[in-house]
């Protein structure tokens, strides 16, 4: 007899729950991003544990297959994610963007009048 699918979704909760934290702990991981992350985890927790609740939940909206409704909901926060991530990634790039004008801009300053940097040095 094998292990449950129930067993292996907690357990799989858990040890991405476990791993998660352990990044946050070692700064590989930004709180900010984690707390996504373990959400994630306890909702796989959950719902391992309690598969009736995505049945009941389902029936509610009118779907007939729960399963299908895990999909589509997981479809729909990859997406969501993805287009955080894209909107983030905009903004680091306008500001290193912006970073390299700046440093540009001191460094010509810098070229065009370098008494002032030995001034600055003395």
């Amino acid at each position: 007899m094998g292990i449950s699918y129930n067993l292996t979704s907690l357990a799989i909760g858990i040890v991405a729950a476990g791993v998660i934290l352990l990044l946050v702990r070692k700064d590989l991981m930004h709180s900010r991003y984690s707390i996504w992350w373990l959400l994630m985890a306890l909702g796989i927790a959950i719902f391992g544990c309690f598969p009736r609740l995505v049945d009941k939940i389902a029936h509610e909206l009118g779907v007939h297959y729960g399963p299908v409704l895990l999909i589509v909901v997981g479809m729909a926060l990859i997406l969501i994610k993805m287009l955080t991530m894209d909107i983030e990634r905009s903004g680091q790039e306008r500001r290193l963007r912006l970073l390299t004008q700046r440093l540009a801009i001191l460094e010509g300053e810098r070229q065009a009048n370098p008494e002032k940097e030995e001034e600055a040095e003395a």
